[in-house]
């Protein structure tokens, strides 16, 4: 027994230890009584990962797959002095030996979403079946993707749910059948994940097994679009513009459209400029 107790307090020192090396990290991340500074940040979290801290890992898969760049008070200074002189350049090197910023690093995040998946936090799981999906710091492998997909799904995780969803829609690792999509997409929808709903919209108006239902997609896409979605604004401006399951209305569809647009979707400003096109040439009534 004596053997076994002193397992336990190892495990709980080293999740301890994780825990508060975890803490600090985030103190870094999010600029929380620290300077924002993502290089600190990733220091204290590969501490923690080394622990075997699963939330650790994952938070450095994605901070390794986005990069970041810090704005702690620093940062200026350091811009300037790696275009100083030399001494500029060494003394920065010395008070800051990994900067504040972090690169992207494709590799790193695949290996940390690999450890932390295989820990079973959904999120992770949801995490390495994307990179899979996008062959990103791995080779492209769509049945993989689809099998830790499923494992977060299984979890409950919404974005392991939309990603199974798609695979389904275009038989990527698994057998193509809209209908398993649209399952999957309904159950990542229903925990509030926008871009499945708007991928369900888009199966309501394909009408490639079953007849459109524009007016079901135009519902669909509501809540979506009032929350910033700008694929659901694009696709509900368009409904609009048409008077495909709402009453037309050229204003509410510029309104849609031109939100979508702002946020930098090619379609939507293509398709709003085509609008106001239509608007400056129609014929004006009496």
């Amino acid at each position: 027994m004596s053997g076994l107790r002193r397992r336990l307090r190892a495990a709980l020192r080293r999740e301890s230890a994780g825990d508060a090396d975890y803490r600090r990290a985030e103190g870094y991340l999010q600029g929380a009584g620290r300077p924002h500074d993502p290089a600190m940040a990733a220091h204290w979290l590969e501490r923690a990962a080394a622990h075997g801290h699963a939330a650790a890992q994952h938070r450095l898969s994605m901070l390794y797959l986005s990069g970041a760049k810090g704005t702690a008070p620093a940062a200026g200074w350091l811009a300037e002095a790696a275009g100083g002189t030399g001494a500029a350049l060494a003394n920065a090197r010395l008070l800051y030996p990994r900067g504040i910023d972090v690169d992207r690093d494709p590799a790193r995040a695949f290996a940390w979403a690999s450890k932390a998946a295989a820990q079973g936090l959904a999120c992770a799981a949801a995490n390495l079946g994307m990179l899979y999906a996008r062959g990103i710091g791995c080779e492209q492998d769509f049945a993989a993707a689809a099998e830790w997909y499923r494992r977060a799904a299984d979890a409950g995780d919404a974005a392991g749910a939309l990603g199974l969803g798609l695979l389904h829609e275009n038989g990527l690792g698994v057998a193509k059948d809209r209908a398993a999509a649209a399952r999957w997409y309904e159950g990542a929808a229903a925990e509030g994940n926008d871009m499945a709903a708007t991928a369900l919209a888009l199966l309501q108006l394909d009408g490639t097994e079953q007849p459109p239902n524009p007016a079901e997609a135009a519902r669909l896409l509501a809540g979506p679009a009032a929350r910033g979605n700008a694929f659901a604004q694009h696709r509900l401006g368009l409904l609009y513009a048409e008077g495909l399951g709402v009453p037309r209305d050229l204003a509410r569809a510029r309104l849609w459209l031109g939100r979508a647009a702002r946020q930098g979707h090619a379609g939507a400003a293509a398709g709003l400029a085509q609008l106001e096109t239509e608007l400056a040439t129609a014929p004006r009534t009496a």
